[in-house]
């Protein structure tokens, strides 16, 4: 870790002493080119070397070349990976408590109350709230996605009686693979369910073999990922709302200058941007394409069975989640 630490700094040095040297930074996205976050990456990238004037680039690496979720967070937290999309449902494993109650189950009601938050003071309080000198990365921007919903596979379906409607007490009888063992663990245990960490570029195969019955995601990778022919029954719970954060190393963070840092929060906003934007258009236009797919859409008859199962997850949080969920639901923002 020591070595990439002065490594940083040498390449840093020659960038602020006028060598003609660029500093390179390294990004891994878990997912392809088609997913809103990718999208927002790439924006980033453009962006910071329009603002840097080409002194700074963007070395990305997509469809998790570099490793999944748990693999990158830890090489963020090394300072052997620079920047990362990370999910704020898992951050509380990372030590980022409050941001990652944005993931709490059933908080939002859709995308645009998500988005409208993001933008707003509590926004940018939740980036600022986590601590680099207890996670040891920062968080500079929001990505924003839309719902994420439920998937079942074929043995599943059959398993439950190939139900038009689904149940609470359906899900009880469910492995289901989630992104990290944070809020997405908590909740599936809590439906009743069994939660089971996959990384994420193993998913489709564990679906198709049988390894697990479901797993949860957003609408667009779903498709683009290919789930849904792994699991094409769709169980419109909406869950969640996707909370991407753009993270950056500590170590990569205190290496910049602070003309470079205002740099990248400027190419943080216009990721934002772009990846909220896309989603919305592509959260509307990969819903159509369901039937062609041969996915089968679910809706869920007792819903308020799920919220209520979900609300020892709030009466365990502490005071301060307890006001900051507060103001979510009063759209205090």
């Amino acid at each position: 870790m020591l070595k990439r630490i002065l490594l940083i700094g040498l390449v840093l040095m020659l960038a602020v002493s006028g060598a003609s040297a660029t500093t390179t930074l390294m990004w891994n996205e878990v997912c392809d080119e088609t997913y809103g976050a990718t999208v927002g990456a790439y924006a980033f990238v453009e962006k910071l070397n329009e603002l840097s004037g080409g002194t700074m680039s963007i070395d990305l690496y997509i469809n998790g070349m570099l490793g999944g979720e748990d693999v990158s967070m830890k090489s963020l937290q090394e300072g052997t990976l620079d920047i990362f999309r990370g999910n704020a449902s898992s951050l509380i494993n990372y030590g980022a408590e409050e941001i990652a109650a944005t993931g709490l189950p059933y908080l939002f009601q859709n995308m645009e109350e998500f988005e409208k938050m993001a933008v707003s003071p509590l926004g940018q309080e939740l980036l600022e709230s986590v601590n680099p000198e207890e996670c040891h990365f920062v968080a500079i921007a929001w990505l924003v996605e839309g719902p994420r919903y439920l998937f079942i596979t074929k043995k599943a379906y059959e398993r439950l009686g190939q139900p038009d409607q689904f149940t609470l007490e359906m899900f009880r009888d469910l492995t289901v693979r989630v992104p990290g063992l944070g809020i997405l663990g908590d909740m599936t245990e809590a439906l009743g369910g069994h939660s089971i960490e996959i990384p994420y570029n193993e998913l489709k195969i564990s679906l198709e073999s049988g390894n697990i019955d479901a797993a949860e995601n957003g609408i667009i990778p779903y498709i683009s990922m290919g789930f849904s022919e792994a699991a094409p029954y769709l169980i419109q719970d909406a869950h969640t709302f996707g909370c991407g954060v753009l993270l950056v190393s500590e170590y990569t963070w205190n290496m910049l200058t602070d003309e470079q840092k205002g740099w990248m929060l400027e190419a943080g906003k216009t990721a934002s941007d772009a990846c909220y934007e896309y989603n919305i258009r592509q959260e509307e236009a990969f819903f159509t394409e369901l039937e062609s797919k041969g996915v089968k859409l679910i809706p869920v008859k007792d819903i308020e069975k799920w919220q209520s199962a979900c609300q020892p997850i709030y009466d365990a949080q502490n005071e301060n989640i307890r006001n900051l969920v507060e103001r979510i639901r009063r759209n205090d923002f």
